[in-house]
């Protein structure tokens, strides 16, 4: 049975005894102790333990063997005058009780002490020392203050000279000693004050010179703030980049001028990244034949600050060019716009031949890659006029972002509003559209104007490449827009629809004031046009020629030159048939259909006969054929005369006349 199970079936109660035998308290802790000291613990002692401890003898005593009988006399007697277990738990018991006596003595000295102590020291009216006496000294009731000590007499001193030479003697080293450590103190403090000094000039020039660098970079119109708390060495900061940047840049536009160990300002570690600049060049069928270029302004260490700053502030601006231009490649992916290697692709055909494959690519590169030894190629210039373009357009759309948050805001409503991009692509693909469309139709005109006036038919022509263009100073000189610049609303002319008009004489009006031809051309990267739309009017003449109502529309729409042309060749030769020769050979000419044909009757001696003169124009030229319906005459061909533009030619009506007479 365990120990824990054997405590549960332990009863501890007192052997009822007499009352006149009864135990104190003192005499059951000895008998305790003892039993401890013999048992050990008394949480193994049971009954039935006991019980069987007795039965087996275990408290016997030990028998001697083996030893003669002197030597257990001997133990025998050593043994009897043992202390027995329970003298010696009374010895113990009275050393503890001593032990205790001796301590309460002790711990009563000790109070007493600190009583006496207290006492004493409660002559000083300042100390509060209630709390310092013990209990059994305030229960006594003694005055504060009724116990002194007192120094009594000094002892008799026979050698007071000698004791007047020491003290002398210690004075004077005294005040040696105190000289000594006050000019130790002087030099001290005067190396002090010389350090300080010093530091205090090397202090003001260095912020003299950093104040004298400050305000010459303010003076160059430059923003300058205050840093933000916590900034070590840079308590102000310098604003290169654009307010009006997108948010991708707003943040890197600030770089902290630190001062350096001279006073001199330290740029900001970014701007001594090497600089980015806008590359444009153009490419024929695969050739760069145009590259725009930028005047080198050497590395960023050999500038003054002024330039270094200036020219973080260039390439921050051509970065947040070409960011703009890569966000708003993505929306003109239909009109042949994208980015590959890491250079914006726009399709364009050329100026002077639309037939060319011309691409603009459009990337940024570091400062020190523009190839500045390059030979010059025919269309640098072009490539440079693009560049400077996009900055310009970029620029303003900054100060129309600033004049936008000047004005009072939209009200508030739960629709998120889109921020669009800023037209610069759109806007220079709207003018190269533009440009290309006009001039292909009015280079087209040009030719035809010059091969009707080799066959003797006045023509005049007139082009307008782009009508608010033309009455721009007017525009701005009238403009109700005063809160914005006529630069701006220069820019304003080119982000909008462009409108071009070529008018075109009919070749058989004639007078002060003839019939035209208008082709008006409106081009726009954006509903509703999406490009380069054209819109043909013809004249009244030409409406009653085609035979049109007078309800009907006399202008019609074409998506491309090509239509233009072709529409226009037809007309003119409806014209010349229909009306010039008409008019020429009146009563005489007869119309058989609605093509440009014409009948004119002639006599070949006494018979008469029919000759057909059919008027064509194409590709430029101007086309005459005569066929009669002669029954001699199987072909019924009598001639073609083609007109080209080319000096020495014989008019239309002359050429018409030989045939028909």
């Amino acid at each position: 049975m365990s120990g824990a199970g054997t405590t549960t079936e332990v009863a501890l109660r007192p052997w009822p005894a007499p009352v006149n035998q009864a135990l104190s308290k003192e005499a059951i802790h000895s008998q305790i102790g003892q039993l401890a000291a013999e048992r050990g613990h008394l949480r193994g002692i049971t009954e039935k333990a006991l019980h069987e401890e007795i039965a087996t003898g275990k408290d016997a005593p030990k028998e001697t063997t083996g030893q003669d009988e002197e030597d257990g006399e001997a133990a025998t007697h050593e043994k009897k005058n043992e202390p027995t277990t329970i003298e010696k738990l009374e010895d113990i018991f009275r050393a503890k009780v001593d032990m205790v006596s001796a301590l309460n003595v002790v711990a009563w000295n000790a109070a007493g002490a600190l009583d006496l102590v207290a006492l004493m020291l409660s002559r000083d009216p300042t100390k509060v020392l209630d709390n310092s006496f013990s209990a059994h000294f305030k229960a006594q009731n003694v005055p504060k203050g009724a116990f002194g000590v007192d120094r009594g007499t000094p002892p008799d001193r026979s050698d007071q000279h000698d004791e007047s030479l020491r003290n002398a003697e210690d004075e004077r080293r005294h005040q040696l000693v105190a000289r000594g450590s006050s000019m130790d103190a002087l030099d001290w403090a005067t190396d002090n004050i010389l350090k300080a000094a010093t530091e205090l000039e090397t202090g003001v020039r260095k912020e003299t010179k950093y104040w004298a660098e400050i305000m010459s970079i303010s003076e160059k119109g430059w923003s300058i703030q205050r840093s933000r708390r916590g900034v070590r060495h840079a308590p102000f900061a310098v604003r290169y980049g654009h307010s009006e940047a997108s948010d991708h840049f707003k943040a890197r536009g600030l770089a902290p001028l630190r001062m350096d160990r001279d006073g001199s300002i330290i740029l900001d570690p970014a701007l001594a990244l090497k600089p980015k600049v806008l590359r444009v060049r153009i490419s024929d069928h695969g050739r760069v034949t145009g590259t725009s270029k930028l005047p080198s302004k050497g590395e960023v260490t050999e500038l003054a600050l002024e330039n270094s700053i200036q020219l973080a502030r260039d390439s921050f601006f051509e970065e947040d060019l070409y960011h703009e231009m890569c966000l708003e490649s993505r929306q003109l992916v239909a009109y042949g716009v994208e980015i590959r290697d890491s250079a914006i692709h726009i399709v364009s055909p050329s100026l002077s031949n639309p037939a060319t494959h011309r691409t603009i690519m459009i990337d940024c590169i570091l400062r020190e890659e523009t190839s500045q030894g390059s030979h010059e190629q025919p269309l640098d210039w072009l490539a440079q006029n693009v560049a400077e373009a996009l900055r310009f357009l970029l620029a303003h759309e900054h100060r129309m972002r600033r004049f936008q948050r000047s004005q009072l805001p939209h009200p508030l409503t739960q629709q998120k509003r889109t921020t669009r991009t800023p037209p610069l692509l759109r806007t220079l693909l709207s003018v190269f559209s533009h440009v290309n469309a006009v001039n292909s139709v009015s280079a087209y005109l040009a030719v035809l104007a010059r091969t009707f006036s080799s066959a003797g038919i006045g023509c005049s022509l007139q082009v307008t490449g782009e009508s608010s263009w033309k009455k721009l100073t007017t525009l701005i000189r009238e403009s109700t827009r005063k809160d914005i610049s006529a630069v701006d609303q220069l820019f304003e002319v080119f982000t909008k629809h462009l409108d071009g008009v070529v008018t075109l004489s009919l070749p058989s009006s004639s007078g002060a004031e003839p019939e035209v031809i208008t082709i008006a051309t409106r081009t726009y990267i954006g509903p509703p046009t999406f490009g380069a739309e054209h819109k043909v009017t013809i004249p009244p003449s030409m409406a009653s020629v085609l035979n049109l109502s007078s309800d009907q529309k006399r202008d019609f729409k074409f998506s491309s030159s090509e239509g233009v042309t072709s529409y226009l060749d037809w007309i003119l030769s409806l014209d010349l048939t229909h009306s010039l020769l008409l008019e020429l050979y009146r009563g005489r000419a007869t119309l058989q259909s609605k093509e440009p044909q014409i009948t004119i009757g002639s006599k070949v001696g006494k018979r008469p006969i029919d000759k057909d003169v059919t008027i064509e124009v194409a590709d430029g030229e101007l086309r005459a054929s005569l066929k009669h319906s002669s029954e001699h005459d199987s072909s019924g061909r009598e001639g073609t005369f083609v007109w080209d533009g080319s000096n020495g030619q014989p008019t239309l009506q002359a050429m018409v006349k030989s045939w028909v007479g």
